[in-house]
């Protein structure tokens, strides 16, 4: 998270997403657009199909109907058929019935029933007086107890009894009575016409004319997939489908149907339909069309899809591209960066390397030059800094107190010229060899086991001009007598000690040195983890009140100089306790400490942390 955020707030991040936007906010506009109308696009393209598709089944099914109505045109105006019917029907009114005569017309009839029904399949052709006598061209279910005459007991005979001349009624589904469609065709679709004469207003008989529905059917064969396509009454139920189990059932989508006027969708069996109609001229029947709307639009809608596909794959494809080209562009600018990065953490040998004609060619040259000449004054400031260490080393080791010396030195003479002893011999011993290593000039450090030389030379001069003795315990570690130190980096912590500590009475100074590992330091200490020397030297003096020890511990953090606050003089050299941490500031840096610790009238601890071996430079 924190890399993508770093990548966002980048010049490159900035710029690649602000392409991103620019490109893609008007390609997806366009995208969703395009979709969008290609969705209308399509869908009209597919009503405009189904309605093409509805015409058509439309003609075939007029055309089946015509010819219902033709074979029923020429039976009722045929004078011979007419002629026989009027006759049976005038014979049987009056009690006066012919049997021979009804054989004979029965075979005419027959016949030209027959005949007149040759010229459409699967036709089956009723003509039935009201008295029961019938003619057909077909067998009928005699074993099933049935006979044409049965249709005078049939509800629907008084709606077409009620017909006016010429009307048709159309049926709708009837039960199967033919032997040819016994077992395989539950229905046939029916129409009935009744015949009467001009001054009677009861019919003399009915022409029921009916076709299978399989015949219907096969009109719905092209559909294709999960369509379906389907004949329908005025009150919804199925006439003809090419499913032909459905054949009697209700169409599950009433409403909807009323209101197809313009094809919609419905839900049916988990998915989208899509819903439409035509209206026949024949018995209020309808056709209606039920076509999964992915279907319909599939291969319409293939072709917006690649489309849709091919916009894509160019947006990715530029969009790689540009991103590509846009690193190229910005890889000169990261390196520029990496490398103020490198100068920022203190790496001032690092060059961007960055070269070229252009802008930013020309700043990548100008930065490495830039770099060369910091690395340079750099490297002149060390030099300096150097020559000024050594400098103040040799001032520092030059700054004898001539009045201390002074003082010592008549001391010295008197107590010889009065007593002549072995101890007054002692103490100008003393006193030449810390004179001597005072002149010493051949070099910055000394070893531990000199330093400490020094400072028991330095506590016998104390003492011999006090009443009091002090007294110097030392305990140094065998392993850390042999580790180099600064010059005279202990005398000023004694010094002060004796004079600031213990007021120049009897006490105690114990000077403690040990070697630490890498990373034992203590916490807190400015790179303490560098430190591998501790130096400790406490007293038991008088110590000082809080607000001194703050006083001091924020001068030793400013590396100001510290005098004694009651101007006490008498001291080895000028140098208080923060001109021993500055110069230890410019020989270490900050891979040395040095800290405060102190209670009133507890005594005083200073803690010197050090590494056990000079700088290289030293």
């Amino acid at each position: 998270m924190f890399i993508g955020r770093r990548f966002m707030h980048s010049l490159r991040g900035k710029l690649i997403m602000t392409a991103l936007v620019c490109l893609l906010l008007p390609a997806s506009f366009t995208l969703i657009a395009g979709d969008y109308l290609t969705q209308r696009i399509v869908r009209a393209q597919v009503v405009d199909n189904e309605n093409k598709s509805l015409e058509l089944t439309e003609v075939y099914l007029s055309t089946l109907f015509d010819n219902m109505i033709r074979v029923s045109n020429g039976i009722m105006f045929d004078n011979n058929i007419n002629l026989a019917l009027k006759e049976n029907w005038q014979r049987y009114k009056l009690g006066q019935p012919d049997p021979a005569q009804d054989a004979l017309d029965a075979k005419d009839i027959g016949h030209f029933l027959s005949s007149i029904a040759s010229t459409m399949d699967n036709v089956y052709v009723t003509v039935l007086t009201v008295d029961g006598h019938y003619f057909t061209n077909y067998q009928f279910d005699l074993y099933g107890g049935f006979t044409p005459a049965n249709f005078l007991r049939m509800p629907w005979i008084k709606t077409v009894e009620m017909l006016p001349v010429y009307e048709i009624g159309w049926i709708g589904l009837v039960n199967q009575y033919t032997m040819d469609g016994k077992g395989t065709e539950p229905y046939l679709l029916t129409m009935a016409r009744n015949l009467r004469l001009a001054y009677a207003t009861d019919p003399y008989a009915y022409i029921v004319i009916s076709i299978s529905e399989a015949k219907l059917g096969e009109i719905f064969k092209h559909d294709l997939g999960r369509q379906e396509t389907m004949l329908l009454d005025p009150d919804g139920r199925i006439l003809a489908s090419r499913n032909r189990q459905r054949v009697g059932q209700t169409f599950p989508f009433p409403e909807e149907v009323r209101r197809a006027d313009v094809p919609l969708t419905v839900r049916y069996e988990g998915e989208q339909f899509l819903l439409s109609r035509h209206d026949l001229d024949y018995g209020g029947y309808r056709v209606v069309s039920l076509r999964p709307y992915k279907e319909a639009v599939g291969q319409l809608h293939s072709v917006s899809r690649l489309s849709f596909a091919v916009q894509i794959a160019a947006t990715l494809v530029f969009l790689a591209l540009f991103i590509y080209m846009l690193r190229q562009f910005t890889k000169p600018i990261v390196a520029l960066g990496k490398a103020a990065g490198a100068v920022e953490h203190g790496e001032l040998t690092v060059r961007s390397g960055v070269r070229g004609s252009d802008e930013i060619g020309r700043l990548g040259k100008q930065f490495d030059q830039m770099l060369g000449r910091i690395e340079d004054m750099v490297g002149e400031i060390r030099a300096e800094q150097m020559q000024k260490r050594k400098a103040e080393l040799a001032m520092l080791q030059a700054q004898i107190n001539p009045h201390f010396l002074f003082n010592i030195l008549n001391s010295i003479r008197l107590r010889i010229l009065l007593k002549g002893d072995e101890e007054n011999g002692e103490l100008l011993a003393s006193l030449s060899g810390l004179l001597r290593q005072t002149i010493r000039r051949d070099g910055e450090f000394t070893s531990l086991h000199e330093e400490l030389e020094v400072l028991r030379r330095y506590m016998e001069l104390l003492n011999f001009r006090q009443q009091e003795k002090a007294v110097l315990i030392i305990e140094a570690a065998s392993d850390t007598l042999g580790l180099r130190l600064p010059r005279f980096l202990l005398q000023p912590v004694i010094e002060n000690a004796y004079i600031h500590g213990l007021r120049q009475e009897a006490g105690t100074i114990v000077v403690e040195v040990v070697r630490r590992e890498i990373g034992e330091a203590r916490a807190g200490a400015v790179a303490a983890a560098e430190a591998d020397m501790r130096i400790v030297v406490r007293d038991d003096g008088a110590g000082m009140s809080r607000t001194t020890l703050e006083r001091l511990r924020t001068e030793l953090r400013s590396q100001r100089g510290v005098s004694s606050s009651d101007g006490t003089a008498g001291r080895l050299s000028g140098i208080g306790i923060a001109n021993v941490y500055e110069r230890l500031q410019l020989i270490y840096g900050e891979r040395c400490s040095l800290t405060l610790e102190s209670e009133e009238g507890e005594g005083t601890t200073v803690v010197i942390e050090i590494p056990a071996e000079p700088p290289p430079s030293a």
